[in-house]
């Protein structure tokens, strides 16, 4: 249930007009090849976990294949970025609210500090702490009831409009070939190698595949887990394949009901356009509200987790560490908190330039993750010995989700980032900077001054 609900969250409430744009009727092909590239790395994450049973995902499994070095810096952009990523999920929780709720106002679309949806966005913030701060029961609570909550908005809207379509006698999935654009493909978003279907359903792909982001997180608090070695290598896939089972009954039955009017649609949750009826409109808006509520507890959950898994490893302060009486990581979560109030403020809740920085991030876990897993497998140290091997999950699985890594960190239009429509974006290309340079050569410089402090010269 955890992996489900980081998983489903906004995009599929959100994204579909973008996928159908770019693919028309090849968009569940697109959420397929997104849903089995999710699913490869998947299997590698959860290859890795049976190596690898301590709390930080991406940091522990390349700390222990490749070293502290390549470790702290996967580590630390990684919290980073994760903490950014909380940000931008709750600044679309709260932009969504406001728009349902207060539909004759702007406030949603306001860019400024002090402004209803920033005094939102940070009271928001401060509920998810009042749900951490009394620890992993209360968090188990609220995350299961979430989950079923989005699951069952879903299911509602699957039954609900496979009734439409076969008592009306609905079907307007051909009208996706009149909102098709093709769109060329192009390198880091600056070499252009031309229009056509495989290039349009490549980018396509890309889009579908923020609605499956989130499985890379499930590992981040293994310790807190029962049995991690043997149940995150079950779960991990198996929520990724019950998620792209749920989003294709689902697009296909928008496609069905009016893939035009998802595309056409203006309406935030554009997954509900092609909705006549307005009590099941309601049902279907108000579960994306409880699906981007779910995965902002999951990620409030495991964000401050990879704070602590760096402390509990010396690489940060051990004091980072330190928990409250319910075992929750007060200061990690501070941290967090603060990051993901920060960088939104920072860039005026720029969401292109927030999810950026946090696409950078994953490209660097899903093209490190699988060459460590590979390490790992070959690895002779006596506490791997003990793992059995297998040549396709351990080689085959790793290599292909290199390959596919790197297709898709070259066809990502960087340009989101650095620039926008009147010049370079000096805030983005700061927070840049800032993330993978300066935080990760300070930490270097605090976790080497610590270590020659409490390690003798000989054993140095």
């Amino acid at each position: 249930m955890l992996g489900v609900n980081a998983i489903i969250g906004a995009g599929i409430f959100l994204t579909p007009g973008a996928v159908i744009k770019l693919a028309g009727p090849l968009a569940p092909m697109a959420y397929i090849l997104a849903g089995l590239f999710a699913g490869v790395m998947a299997m590698v994450f959860a290859t890795a976990a049976r190596y690898v049973k301590t709390n930080g995902a991406s940091y522990a499994y390349t700390t222990a294949a490749f070293g502290r070095r390549v470790g702290i810096y996967v580590g630390v952009t990684h919290a980073i970025t994760a903490s950014i990523a909380w940000g931008v999920l709750a600044s679309l929780f709260v932009s969504t609210l406001l728009k349902v709720v207060f539909p004759g106002h702007t406030w949603a679309d306001s860019d400024q500090l002090l402004s209803v949806k920033t005094l939102t966005f940070c009271a928001f913030i401060g509920v998810l702490l009042v749900i951490n701060l009394f620890g992993n029961r209360v968090i188990a609570w609220a995350n299961g009831i979430s989950t079923l909550g989005k699951v069952c908005a879903l299911s509602i809207f699957v039954i609900g409009g496979l009734w439409i379509i076969l008592t009306q006698h609905v079907n307007d999935y051909g009208t996706s070939r009149s909102a098709y654009e093709p769109t060329p493909f192009s390198f880091f978003g600056a070499v252009e190698m031309g229009t056509s279907a495989v290039s349009s359903l490549a980018l396509a792909t890309i889009a579908a595949l923020y609605a499956f982001t989130g499985f890379e997180s499930i590992a981040n608090a293994a310790e807190e887990m029962k049995e991690p070695d043997r149940n995150l290598p079950r779960a991990i896939p198996l929520a990724v394949m019950s998620v792209c089972v749920i989003y294709l009954l689902a697009l296909g039955v928008a496609m069905l009901l009016g893939a035009d009017d998802v595309v056409a649609s203006h309406d935030i949750v554009k997954l509900a356009a092609p909705i006549d009826n307005d009590t099941f409109r309601t049902v279907v808006v108000v579960g994306a509200l409880v699906s981007m509520f779910g995965i902002n507890v999951a990620a409030s959950f495991g964000a401050p987790r990879l704070w602590t898994a760096l402390a509990d490893g010396r690489v940060l302060p051990t004091g980072l560490s330190r928990t409250n009486r319910f075992g929750v990581p007060m200061i990690a979560f501070a941290i967090t908190a603060l990051l993901a109030i920060a960088f939104p403020l920072s860039l005026r809740f720029d969401s292109a330039s927030l999810t950026g920085l946090a696409v950078i991030a994953r490209f660097i876990q899903f093209i490190v993750v699988p060459i460590a897993l590979i390490a790992l497998a070959r690895s002779k140290a006596i506490e791997h010995a003990a793992v059995p091997r297998n040549t396709f999950t351990d080689k085959v699985l790793p290599i292909f989700a290199v390959v596919i890594s790197l297709v898709l960190a070259v066809s990502f239009d960087y340009r989101t980032i650095f620039a926008t429509g009147r010049g370079p974006n000096y805030f983005s290309i700061t927070l840049v900077v800032i993330t993978f340079i300066v935080v990760p050569a300070l930490t270097y410089v605090h976790f080497f001054q610590t270590r020659k402090r409490m390690v003798p010269a000989t054993e140095r």
